[in-house]
């Protein structure tokens, strides 16, 4: 929308990036204290998020290059090349994880592995809202548009020259309304919610991927953007992370 507008030498989706990062930090940084994850685990879990972060936008690029790749036969990543949200959550959740468990085990024994639940979670919140900001932000840049529309909820968009489905708006809404409701789960019921997060976000973004008209790539035949085919990939890992600790519960009831 305002790819141009400059402030303090960044663009409007430069700021919203780097809001989106420091909200997701502010709520990691609160929640951890409501569920009194040990500030030793605290602060590791921080330094392990703030590599994740930077090598995830790595990755965000450079998964935006691969598919580039794949229609045009030419990789290249440059001030020009695009990023992609899934790219940047997959490389950036492998990072965290691994620094996590691997190395957080070598530092503090089983204390990772007892208070998984309470910081997958707070970790889940976070992204959420650093998500929902980020969004804002590609709405601010005119990119992740939605199909052309004359529809009263269309907006001008001038890069297009039409009035377009706001899509990144409509995800932004869903995913602030995704922190509420894993944030109540995770506070109130002490709920683990890294699963809720994964299948509700990847059922969403598979959806809404029918009305978005920018360039995103293809797969299977064109049937699929890239975007859908990750979708479905980690709506089955959450729904298996919400499934496996039922089935566990149900079990244990039977045996007493």
């Amino acid at each position: 929308m305002y790819p141009d507008v400059v402030f303090l030498g960044f663009t409007l989706y430069e700021w919203c990036l780097l809001l989106g990062i420091t909200a997701a930090l502010i709520v990691a940084r609160v929640y951890a204290d409501r569920l009194n994850v040990p500030a030793k685990l605290q602060n590791f879990t921080f330094i392990v998020a703030i590599f994740a972060i930077v090598l995830g936008l790595g990755s965000a690029v450079l998964f935006q290059a691969t598919y580039d790749f794949f229609e045009t036969g030419v990789f290249e990543i440059g001030k020009n090349t695009g990023a992609t949200f899934y790219g940047g959550f997959l490389g950036g959740a492998a990072v965290f994880l691994n620094g996590y468990f691997l190395i957080g085990k070598k530092l503090f024994g089983d204390l990772p592995m007892r208070y998984c639940k309470q910081v997958t979670g707070f970790a889940a919140c976070g992204v959420a809202a650093a998500h929902g900001i980020g969004r804002i932000g590609c709405f601010l840049a005119g990119c992740c548009y939605g199909a052309k529309t004359n529809a009263w909820y269309g907006i001008y968009l001038p890069a297009v020259g039409a009035k377009v489905v706001p899509t990144q708006l409509y995800e932004a809404i869903f995913l602030f309304l995704l922190f509420a409701v894993l944030s109540v789960l995770l506070l109130k019921t002490r709920v683990g919610c890294l699963g809720v997060y994964l299948s509700a976000y990847a059922l969403f973004r598979f959806l809404i991927e029918f009305l978005r008209d920018d360039d995103r790539g293809s797969l299977v035949g064109n049937a699929l953007s890239p975007s859908q085919f990750w979708a479905i990939a980690l709506f089955l890992a959450g729904i298996a992370l919400i499934a496996i600790p039922l089935f566990r519960e149900i079990r244990k009831r039977k045996q007493k």
